[in-house]
């Protein structure tokens, strides 16, 4: 991830090329989540059951008909990158890193969702 923006195209391991051009995954949503699009209208997910990153042309469809919504991303990838999450599930630091690379390197986020936590932080420094 260091140095300039090359999001490369590239097979994620363990995935054939037919599943790189249709359906790249179906995660429930505690296996989902999305990171936000980038100044080049890519957009930014991160598959926990795999841990990996994959960036696609467009948003996953989420399926609220069942229990758990479910996500489902077509391709084609255009970039996969493995990364190490928290025992817990959540980001950490290679997903806080990817983050930054996409801000410094690859010209910055055009959308990015923000999380409670996140505006409480900001509301809580702007009060300090």
């Amino acid at each position: 991830m260091e140095g300039q923006c090359q999001l490369r195209p590239h097979a994620p391991k363990n995935v054939s090329e037919a599943q790189i051009d249709d359906v790249v995954f179906e995660r429930r949503s505690w296996n989902y989540a999305y990171l936000g699009e980038d100044s080049e209208q890519r957009h930014h997910h991160v598959d926990r059951k795999l841990e990996r990153i994959i960036v696609t042309t467009s948003r996953a469809e989420r399926d609220d008909s069942g229990a758990v919504p479910v996500f489902s991303l077509r391709g084609p990838a255009l970039h996969s990158e493995g990364i190490l999450l928290a025992s817990n599930g959540a980001g950490g630091d290679d997903v806080r890193r990817w983050i930054q690379f996409i801000d410094q390197e690859c010209g910055g986020w055009a959308d990015r969702p923000v999380s409670a936590a996140d505006r409480m932080q900001d509301i809580l420094q702007e009060a300090i």
